[in-house]
């Protein structure tokens, strides 16, 4: 070798540390960059571009998880021919700056887009792509995207802290504790869990020697106003959407309403929604569902999601077992995909059934009957389960609580045929109490033969009533698609608290912040006579069940 091929080769190894260029096996160029977002806060940005000096479409990725963390998927993608950013969030890790959750997301991502189109590997469109906080950062600049596949996610923060009004406790102190910047140290999981029981709730963080501003924010602002409309970015889609939610996941309720209210407004071609039997954490009652067969491949979806909007290439992107539907819903228990055009499905049709003395009837009762119980937000109806996050999630057995006093408890004759629901189930409910303000839960479970009780979804909201009169409250589970099989029955439970999922009701008209005093409840539900108690189910197909 002579001197001055030893000269070229010692350049371009000196060129290379200083652009900060890695390679690996040859497959890829890795570039360390940084962005400059406001008040000169420098974003860290990993650039992982194809082994060649062409342009790429772009897929960007902006987390607080750890940009090192995306390597694997980043690397191949760009083997498929896409250019990778993966960028740490405001405040995370190698990034400047202090992180607050979900207020910066807007203006530092318009700054990276706007950074990346200056490039010189960029070509000509960019897509967002990852799942929950993730996806977030999708939806904060979609007007700015060509194409985005959030999943698991949503765009507005208050229908995740407070779906249906009710503040999701173990959601904002597991998760908002996780990712607070300023504290290092891992908290103690007694602590925490010790903190759900804290009043007010103002101070529970501190008891986890973790005084978060942003948590101390979430409790106080307990109505959706310009705090959270700040950060609220259910609003128009520059290109189509990939939205891939799960029935027992947490963003559910967000992530339908972000799919209807973008589709009706930008109604691109290539919008589509999947929703299947997914959590957002580990499961509770194992159930493949029929496995992958059945439920699909959601990573190989987006995939083909994006080969077609950014590569361009003409590939089939809802293969089997998905339809071409604009919305595809998953029946839980009959294991297969239903194609629907709209949200509700026009093929569901809401029966209403009447509430009898633990028994659920076609026919309204002719004799009024009364059930009573107490609830005590001392001693609160624990969940098992169900849409939140962390370890056990989803479904799961119910049974260590069917013998609790403070509910009512409804069930089905056994079902001699399939019969599935899909949507929200409903309760209209003639109830009188001796407080004024209190919470209603209703709790929709599958009875298995084996009379292991799985629950299938819950939903419910903070009441106002007349003290001691007889009242009409409305309350709805969130959606569900799910089949009850023959030899089953439907079993529907009442309560007034879901606890910690939810924050437990003190029956107070105290604000959630400064709330101390509680007292206990003595609830009556009315069933029959003058006084029917109701369920509303979504049939789908119900003359075929």
């Amino acid at each position: 070798m002579n001197r001055f091929t030893v000269f070229l080769t010692f350049m371009f190894f000196l060129i290379s540390l200083l652009k900060g260029v890695a390679q690996d096996e040859n497959s890829y160029v890795l570039l360390h960059d940084s962005v400059e977002t406001s008040n000169g806060i420098q974003l860290a940005t990993d650039i992982y571009l194809p082994d060649n000096d062409h342009t790429f479409p772009v897929i960007l990725v902006r987390t607080p998880y750890k940009k090192e963390h995306f390597k694997y998927d980043a690397t191949l993608f760009t083997k498929q021919g896409y250019a990778v950013v993966v960028q740490d969030c405001r405040g995370k890790f190698g990034s400047g700056g202090d992180f607050y959750p979900f207020v910066n997301e807007r203006i530092d991502g318009l700054k990276t887009v706007d950074w990346i189109k200056k490039q010189s590997w960029c070509k000509d469109k960019i897509a967002g792509y990852g799942g929950s906080y993730v996806g977030y950062t999708q939806w904060a600049i979609a007007d700015q995207l060509d194409a985005i596949c959030p999943d698991l996610t949503g765009a507005n923060i208050y229908d995740l802290l407070y779906p249906q009004g009710l503040f999701s406790l173990s959601l904002a102190f597991n998760w908002g504790m996780a990712v607070d910047s300023h504290k290092e140290n891992a908290i103690d999981p007694d602590k925490k869990a010790k903190s759900f029981w804290y009043l007010p709730l103002s101070v529970a963080d501190d008891s986890t020697y973790h005084d978060s501003q942003f948590i101390n924010d979430w409790i106080l602002h307990e109505q959706e106003n310009q705090y959270w409309k700040d950060f609220n970015h259910r609003k128009f889609a520059k290109g189509p959407v990939l939205s891939i939610a799960g029935w027992y996941d947490i963003f559910l309720l967000a992530q339908i309403s972000d799919f209807v209210e973008i589709d009706r407004h930008n109604n691109h071609p290539g919008n589509k929604m999947v929703i299947g039997p997914w959590c957002h954490g580990s499961q509770s009652y194992k159930n493949g569902y029929g496995g992958a067969d059945k439920v699909g491949n959601t990573a190989l979806l987006k995939e083909r999601f994006l080969s077609k909007n950014l590569l361009g290439k003409e590939v089939e992107v809802m293969e089997t077992p998905y339809t071409d539907s604009k919305y595809n819903l998953f029946i839980m228990e009959r294991n297969t995909y239903y194609g629907s055009e709209t949200w509700p499905p026009k093929e569901v049709e809401k029966v209403d059934l009447f509430l009898d003395v633990n028994k659920i009837t076609e026919r309204k009762p002719e004799k009024e009957n009364r059930l009573h119980y107490i609830y005590d937000p001392m001693k609160p109806y624990p969940n098992l389960g169900g849409s939140f996050l962390g370890s056990d999630v989803g479904p799961a057995i119910q049974n260590p609580n069917s013998d609790r006093c403070d509910q009512w408890v409804f069930e089905s004759d056994i079902l001699t045929d399939p019969v599935t629901l899909l949507g929200s189930i409903s309760a209209s409910l003639l109830v009188s109490s001796n407080v004024e303000t209190t919470d209603f839960i209703i709790l929709v479970q599958d009875l298995f033969p084996n009379d292991t009780i799985i629950n299938i979804q819950e939903g419910g909201k903070r009441v106002r009533l007349e003290k001691d009169k007889v009242n009409r409250i409305e309350i709805e589970s969130w959606p569900t698609g799910y089949q009850l099989n023959p030899g089953h029955k439907l079993r529907i439970a009442i309560t007034s608290s879901w606890f910690p999922r939810y924050n437990r009701s003190l029956n107070s008209e105290e604000p959630v912040y400064h709330a101390v005093e509680s007292k206990q409840a003595i609830h009556t539900i009315y069933l029959g006579g003058e006084y029917p108690s109701k369920i509303t189910l979504p049939l789908l197909n119900p003359g075929k069940r």
